[in-house]
This record gives structure tokens, sequence and C-alpha cells, in this order.
């Protein structure tokens, strides 16, 4: 049975700064968006404190270490199942004097999310997987954390189930993207913005080890995700629980996108740019009744850029919205 070890390492560096047995271990990967981390760590002697204060820092203001620039590699065996940045430490202590840390985070997509594009960028009608890893690489220009945009044509990794699946091939459709640096738009929100408009791409940041070391990589795709490996699944067994919820309390069947207003000349008030309405006629022609939502789509002024938004929010989720949830 492989087992789970907690690696705790510097961001930019990734040099290690301690291993810790932590308790009540949560944590998940994502495609498109961070995933989440959370676990505990019991102070049982001053050994364990002094690993503790090695990753979470101390209280007398330690710059050096501490939520916001450490890391934790979750290993399963010899692999790495996830890298998560630390976002928060909360040092405790019960009624009975027990002394715990609480951590908490997310994978290595969040830190996406806290680096702004600060300068106006727009990039027309380029293969939408080259946007993406344009974005990453203009990320990584001032002051870099290692994060390296696979190439296309790299051979995939035969056990990553992310990897093996759409591919990187030449089919890509082109887009273009237009962020002004006064919108503070981050860089995971523009790759959100792109990946949420109709066949947009699919994107995750992994760690994996490589030639003796640990080397980030961010991976784009049509679709990531494979069918070729069989999973038996058995309850009792390997299923702890499960839930298929179905929620139609936010269902449209007809959308339309809301994007920024133009500029518009002294005192003249310009209006929000709107896309056309798009639907999936699926619905219809199963007896929906007509549901109208309008999605705001925020920084975007483009007509043809919303269309692809409200053809991806027709596509993806008209109807009920329904979130299988499995504990294995």
């Amino acid at each position: 049975m492989a087992f789970y070890r907690y690696q705790f390492c510097d961001l930019v560096t990734d040099r290690p700064i301690a291993d810790l047995d932590l308790t009540g271990v949560s944590f998940d990967r994502r495609i498109c968006q961070p995933g989440t981390f959370s676990g505990s760590v019991a102070v049982t002697g001053p050994e364990t404190a002094e690993r503790v204060a090695r990753v979470v820092g101390r209280s007398d203001g330690d710059l050096g270490r501490g939520p916001g620039r450490t890391v934790v590699h979750v290993w399963r065996g010899d692999r790495i199942w996830g890298t998560y940045l630390l976002w928060s430490a909360e040092p405790k202590s019960d009624n009975r004097g027990r002394v715990s840390v609480d951590l908490s985070g997310a994978s290595l997509e969040s830190y996406l999310y806290h680096r702004q594009i600060r300068a106006d960028l727009t990039l027309e009608g380029t293969d939408q997987r080259w946007l993406a890893r344009e974005l990453v690489r203009r990320m990584e220009e001032p002051r870099p954390i290692g994060l390296g945009p696979v190439t296309p044509g790299e051979p995939p990794d035969p056990e990553d189930p992310e990897e093996t699946g759409g591919g990187d091939g030449s089919a890509a459709e082109p887009r273009t993207i237009s962020h002004r640096a006064s919108d503070a738009v981050s860089f995971g929100e523009a790759l959100e913005d792109l990946s949420a408009r109709v066949d947009g791409p699919e994107w995750m940041v992994r760690t994996v080890v490589r030639g003796g070391g640990r080397v980030r990589e961010f991976v784009v795709m049509d679709r990531m995700g494979q069918d070729r490996t069989e999973h038996v699944f058995t309850q009792p067994g390997n299923v702890v629980a499960w839930s298929y919820p179905a929620d139609a309390s936010g269902a449209a069947t007809s959308w339309r996108a809301r994007g920024d207003a133009p500029d518009a000349a002294p005192g003249e008030e310009a209006e929000p740019v709107l896309s056309r309405t798009w639907s999936d006629p699926r619905f219809a022609d199963a007896g929906w009744p007509l549901m109208d939502r309008t999605v705001d789509v925020f920084g975007v002024t483009s007509p043809a850029a919303l269309d692809d938004h409200a053809r991806w929010w027709a596509a993806r989720s008209s109807g009920s919205v329904r979130f299988p949830q499995v504990t294995v």
C-alpha cells in the first residue's frame, strides 16, 4: 500500500524545509482552477515545534518563512500527487493544553491569481493553447517560480491521467485576447476567461520528478482526462461515500454574456456590451421551458469573445447541473 508524505519547501527555490506528520488531511486536484489543501499537525515536543516553526514562521515577524512562500509536496509513494501553496497557518491550544497548528492552502494554480497583468496586453488570432502558455511565460518574467510551460510534441506521461487525454495537436482554435493594465486582471482570471469559451482549452499545473529533481510544469490541452484505464469500484469496499445532487436553482436554457462598457466620450454614458442569445436545442426538443440567464464577463468588450462565452455556458451549464461526488 502506498504511503503519503508531506514535504514542505520554499515556493521560489523549492529548497526543502521540513517534513511534517499531518492528520485530518484533505486535498484535491482540479482542472482550470486551484485545488484545495488542509491538514493539522500536533506539536508534541521541542523537536516538532522547531520543524513546525521552520514551516509556518515564528511570531517575531520572521520574513524568511511562513504562509505565502511555502509549498507542500504531497508524495504518494515515489510520485508527487500534488503541490500546494500554503496560504494560512493557525497555531492553537485546546482546554487541555494540547498545541496544534491548522494549515490550509491551494494548489499551485492559486499563485496565478496573485499575479496581475500590469501592462496592456493584446494577442490576436493565435492558437489558444499558445496563448495560455504565453500568459504563463509573461507571468514568470519578473520573478519566476520555475513554472515551465510544456511545449507541443513532448511525450505524455502514461501514468498521469490528466496528460493522456486530448493531446496537444495542431487543431487548436485561434483566439484573440485583450487585457488592459487598468483592469487589474490576474493571470489566473485571464486563463479562466480563455478556457470558459466554447471549445476553450483545459489547463493545470503539476509537479513531476524528472532527472533526479522536481520540475513544475504548466500543461494545456484541448481536453484532459482519459477513458483507457479500467477501474473497479465497490461498496462496501473502496467507495466510502457518494452523492449525486441535481441543482436547477440557477438553471437556464437561454444564455447571454455581458461584458464591460466600451470607452465613451466625456458626458456620454456607454452601456455594457452584450453577446447574442445562445441555447442548446436539445433542451427545447426535450420539452424544457425557456429560462434566461445573463453571465457577467469582466474586462471583455468584444462581441465575438462574448459570443464564445455564451456558447460555452449554453453547451456546459444548460438545465440542471449535476456534480457527482465520490469518496474512495
